[in-house]
């Protein structure tokens, strides 16, 4: 192979030599920043522009809390609340229809016969905080798990709650 590449460069010119060892000199560095450099690179500001969303994100939800320790605590002793029995997962879901979250409801599941599992996604945050609120006042349940996470639409979220009968 290497006698061919030395009769290969023999036959040409020494002009010719010339820029072949140019072209080599310029072209291999190049591919080299082109196909590894240039990558790392954009991979290392995507990684710091997702650090710098996280650290914003957190900086948000710290204020969230502040305000919410700033609020007043709610006085639940206030006019007596009837025990409102449990609804059944029928009224559930006509409760999500009505509050226009049927669509994104991914499950809906009752497993022990007295708590529901929900799971949610892409559902609008502004229809699901009332619709929960509405659950916990007039449908006998409580919440006790609530987790939520962002989407890349606005007023969206995926959200997985668990709901047990109000005791």
């Amino acid at each position: 192979m290497t006698d061919r590449l030395v009769q290969f460069l023999a036959a040409m010119s020494g002009r010719e030599r010339l820029l072949v060892a140019l072209l080599l000199i310029i072209a291999i560095p190049a591919g080299l920043v082109q196909g590894v450099a240039m990558p790392l690179l954009a991979r290392q500001d995507a990684a710091r522009l997702a650090v710098a969303e996280a650290e914003a994100m957190q900086d948000w939800l710290r204020a969230r809390q502040a305000e919410l320790a700033m609020l007043p605590a709610i006085n639940n002793a206030g006019p007596a609340q009837e025990q409102t029995p449990p609804a059944g997962l029928s009224a559930l879901e006509t409760g999500l229809v009505s509050a226009g979250l049927r669509e994104p409801l991914v499950t809906l599941t009752n497993p022990s016969g007295g708590s529901v599992s929900l799971r949610f996604q892409a559902a609008p945050f502004t229809r699901l905080m009332p619709w929960l609120e509405e659950v916990e006042q007039r449908m006998g349940y409580r919440l006790t798990m609530l987790r939520l996470s962002q989407t890349d639409a606005p007023d969206q979220v995926d959200a997985e709650i668990q709901l047990e009968p109000r005791q």
